[in-house]
């Protein structure tokens, strides 16, 4: 789960994000198993893999697909780190609607980054609802920044989120705006068979716009799919069986990109409760924060990311899950991890982790590393600057 661009949305989607290492919706860390690292040499990287920027200003994306090792890697078998930012919030308040693209265009200049995550509603897409803030329909929007993204060199990981009915709002408004959570108060408040198709366990909406997107995108090696954001379902029969029909409904419009799968039941692969996922070209996705309550130093504001003291990979279950994927030929990602204050000793671990093991880094949230979201010209806090660090290295640029 995730979640205009992120800049203004820091409050709003903090209460969201999963939960470091503890179990969540049955989720990762249900294993108490403490893992030794297998010892695999420090992942090789070639500078310029992916991404080729052309004479004209232009890019070129390579199609990448995941190596039997469960690297990333592009169509000349060279390692691409995926690392960048969630930013987009196109699944709740205003859609992201008042982004524009020189605030996109910073990130680019200010970090090392080949990718950014943008949350969907899916319900938004299917209904085409109008966006206020963008001044136009949701489809349009949607590509629009997508397109912003691609001219800058940004691979998109379109990030399957809530699919509840409300409308993006409208910056300035009296009406409230929509948040994540609004499919569920709606069911509670009249609980009825139409509200009951905003609950995350009704997939009707989401398969249709899968179906939608990656036939739009089926010749564009810059869009990578994470098939459904943080899905809860206690029912892990059902949920798999969901899960695999969105994945499946992805491959049916594009065989060849890559495919996230949040890591929702994977422990419970890992000792064969149930069978792996057999597509091609996927890659696991887990949430990992740091324990944090409190002021943020870098963000000068309150706020609270869930995570547990002492952590370390060893401690947790993440390296046995991302050994067993790379075992099996899947790739491993961290798609949200940082926060509001990304504490130092976790963010040592963490990103020399990736580093070694080959896994993306895709950091929560974009607002988080600068000093001011609403500010002009925007400035980089002390998040940003170990991101920034972390990141040139990971990607082996100075």
């Amino acid at each position: 789960m995730l979640i205009g661009i992120a800049l203004a949305l820091l409050v709003v989607v903090a209460s969201a994000v999963a939960y470091l290492l503890t179990p969540h919706g049955g989720g990762m860390v249900s294993d108490t198993t403490t893992s030794q690292r297998t010892a695999t040499p420090a992942v090789t990287i070639s500078s310029g893999c992916g991404v080729k920027k052309n004479n004209d200003g232009t890019y070129r994306f390579s199609w990448l697909h995941v190596s039997p090792q469960g690297q990333v890697v592009d169509e000349k078998n060279c390692v691409v780190p995926l690392v960048g930012f969630n930013m987009g919030a196109l699944f709740l308040g205003n859609a992201g609607g008042n982004t524009t693209f020189a605030k996109l265009q910073w990130y680019k200049q200010n970090f090392p980054m080949n990718v950014v995550r943008v949350n969907f509603n899916s319900r938004w897409w299917v209904d085409n609802v109008y966006v206020p803030d963008a001044k136009m329909n949701f489809r349009d929007w949607l590509q629009t920044y997508v397109k912003w993204h691609e001219e800058l060199g940004n691979y998109v990981m379109l990030d399957k989120g809530p699919h509840f009915a409300e409308p993006p709002c409208q910056t300035g408004s009296k009406i409230a705006c929509p948040n994540q959570d609004e499919g569920k108060r709606d069911y509670q408040k009249s609980p009825n068979v139409e509200t009951a198709k905003a609950l995350e366990d009704y997939i009707g909406y989401d398969v249709q716009a899968w179906t939608d997107i990656a036939k739009l995108y089926a010749n564009d090696p810059a869009i990578l799919y994470d098939a459904w954001n943080e899905p809860t379902l206690k029912d892990l029969p059902i949920f798999f069986q969901d899960m695999n029909t969105l994945i499946n409904t992805i491959r049916m419009q594009n065989p060849n990109a890559l495919v996230i799968v949040y890591q929702r039941g994977y422990s419970n692969i890992m000792k064969s409760g149930f069978p792996n996922y057999t597509q091609p070209n996927l890659v696991i996705d887990a949430h990992v924060y740091p324990k944090f309550n409190g002021v943020s130093p870098a963000t000068k504001q309150m706020c609270h990311s869930p995570g547990t003291d002492g952590w370390t990979p060893e401690s947790s279950s993440l390296n046995a899950l991302v050994q067993f994927a790379h075992s099996h030929g899947q790739a491993f990602i961290l798609n949200e991890w940082g926060g509001c204050y990304d504490v130092p000793q976790y963010h040592q671990l963490i990103t020399s982790y990736a580093k070694q093991q080959g896994v993306g880094l895709v950091y929560f949230q974009a607002s988080n590393v600068v000093a001011d979201p609403k500010a002009s010209p925007l400035r980089v806090n002390s998040n940003g600057t170990q991101v920034k660090a972390a990141y040139a290295d990971i990607l082996g640029v100075r």
